[in-house]
């Protein structure tokens, strides 16, 4: 796995919010290393097991994991057929933080449209998601995510896909860890 610094040009955190979009912000504690959380964001085995809500699957996952380097999730499981996200990561620090672009996907992984991807709801083209990780400890972490993008009305069902994501994840690093 190769780690990056930040880009120059790249901000830290995105942290921006329009009278349609509100910034999302979650938390959530993990009775796992920081390094384990920090890594099962960054392979694909580990997105794969873990990313996109119950009910919903992830059947392929292309990761590049450095600065400038892309991710494609693809998402299996709902009724209108596949699709997911693509994101190009503009920042990694090792067990720290990610901060990655946000997108609607089609099934081959181009980037397409939030009406081409058939959600409702004002969206900007661009999204972001900033990940914080945070060492409570030798054996307990803590994960931040905030995410830039996500129309008011449907951000309480992001919410709940995230929790459910991260119930997921707990469960994915549960079982490695024995």
């Amino acid at each position: 796995m190769q780690i990056s610094q930040q880009k120059s040009n790249s901000p830290s955190v995105h942290k921006h919010s329009t009278p349609q979009s509100r910034l999302l912000m979650l938390d959530r504690a993990f009775d796992v290393p920081v390094a384990e959380l920090f890594k099962a964001f960054s392979t694909s085995e580990a997105l794969k097991a873990w990313w996109w809500p119950q009910g919903l699957y992830a059947d392929r996952v292309d990761i590049d994991f450095r600065v400038g380097g892309r991710v494609f999730i693809n998402m299996k499981g709902y009724e209108k057929g596949g699709g997911g996200m693509t994101s190009t990561y503009e920042e990694i620090v090792e067990n720290k933080r990610i901060v990655m672009t946000d997108q609607f996907a089609d099934e081959t992984g181009k980037a397409i449209t939030p009406q081409e991807a058939q959600m409702p709801g004002e969206w900007p083209e661009m999204g972001y998601i900033t990940l914080e990780f945070l060492a409570e400890g030798a054996d307990d972490s803590r994960l931040a995510l905030y995410q830039e993008g996500m129309p008011n009305e449907l951000q309480e069902d992001c919410v709940q896909g995230w929790m459910q994501s991260f119930d997921k994840l707990e469960k994915f690093l549960h079982e490695k860890k024995h």
